[in-house]
């Protein structure tokens, strides 16, 4: 089984429990999959991913246990870009995947899209404290890192390529002044507010 979230309205959430979430209440989008049109459930891998939510006395949270033939995984965040720009919704419906083919990190703000009726048995309200441990804090910093590790597997100067280009634009923003040493290959960032010095070794930006 497959373990999800589900946000509810409060006011809700004892019906939950005990007669299950119906489909045709509770889904949210309508998407291809396997050649056909169906409704979909948008639920979290992660409870964080909705902080608002996560936090709110207005919502509660539910663990789901799906079977996995019920599950997608897809990149919400690329969803909401979709629903702007047809190029990126091709994307998000091109990268659809089984819940047992998903990689954790693999999109930045994954939903679950569950595409079937799930009954009382099977729902319960989440125990921050008692349920079961949550990995990771969120999806979000999961795949920022995975692309930081990736990177810095590749480029062995990858962090001070990372540091140099952020402290440049804040230099140009006028937040730090800089202080170039071409012959020994550094630059000295200074804040402007609070003097703060950063020494960081010049990268070859024209590998990248």
């Amino acid at each position: 089984m497959v373990e999800v979230y589900f946000y509810l309205p409060a006011g809700h959430v004892a019906n939950a429990v005990e007669c299950g979430i119906k489909l045709s209440d509770w889904y949210s989008k309508e998407i291809e999959l396997d050649g056909g049109l169906r409704k979909c459930i948008s639920a979290l891998l992660n409870p964080r991913d909705d902080m608002k939510k996560y936090m709110s006395t207005e919502y509660r949270c539910l663990k789901m246990e799906i079977m996995p033939k019920y599950c997608y995984i897809a990149d919400n965040l690329m969803y909401q870009t979709g629903l702007v720009n047809s190029e990126a919704m091709d994307m998000y419906l091109r990268t659809i995947v089984p819940v047992e083919k998903y990689s954790f990190g693999q999109f930045r703000l994954p939903e679950c899209l569950v595409v079937s009726t799930v009954i009382g048995d099977y729902v319960s309200i989440l125990d921050k404290r008692l349920d079961s441990p949550i990995l990771y804090d969120n999806s979000e910093e999961l795949y920022v890192g995975n692309i930081i590790e990736d990177f810095k597997e590749k480029y062995d100067d990858f962090n001070d390529a990372l540091l140099y280009s952020f402290f440049l634009k804040l230099t140009e923003n006028g937040i730090y002044r800089m202080i170039n040493d071409d012959v020994n290959g550094t630059s000295i960032f200074i804040d402007n507010i609070n003097k703060k010095v950063y020494t960081i070794r010049i990268p070859d930006l024209r590998r990248y």
